[in-house]
């Protein structure tokens, strides 16, 4: 495995085959989770799927306006801490800070 998380067959048949083995993947982690207590599909996985896949999301200029205004927000309601595990690696990795100050809250108070 590689740093996509895909194995050398899905990376070699290409994008659908690799995106419909996730999807596989999304189904039977839920059919686990019937079974099992311990598995459990957690809303993340389901949001970092339908953003893999949602056409033109991932546009140069589509996906950091899109990330700003709510990916951010929807992922830090996934897991909590979300934006500070990822301020910290940016500056432990690359020496980084945002210039945003933090990311929009559409569930905060107005």
């Amino acid at each position: 495995m590689h740093k996509f998380h895909c194995g050398l067959t899905e990376t070699a048949a290409g994008p659908t085959i690799g995106a419909i083995a996730d999807l596989g993947d999304l189904f039977l982690k839920a059919r686990d989770a019937g079974l099992s207590p311990d598995e459990e599909v957690r809303f993340a996985d389901l949001l970092n799927f339908a953003t893999q896949n949602t056409i033109f999301a991932n546009l140069f200029y589509v996906r950091p306006t899109l990330d700003y205004l709510f990916l951010s927000s929807m992922r830090e309601v996934a897991s909590p801490g979300y934006t500070r595990r990822v301020e910290r690696n940016r500056k432990k990795q690359y020496g980084q800070h945002s210039i945003a100050s933090k990311p929009l809250d559409p569930f905060g108070a107005f």
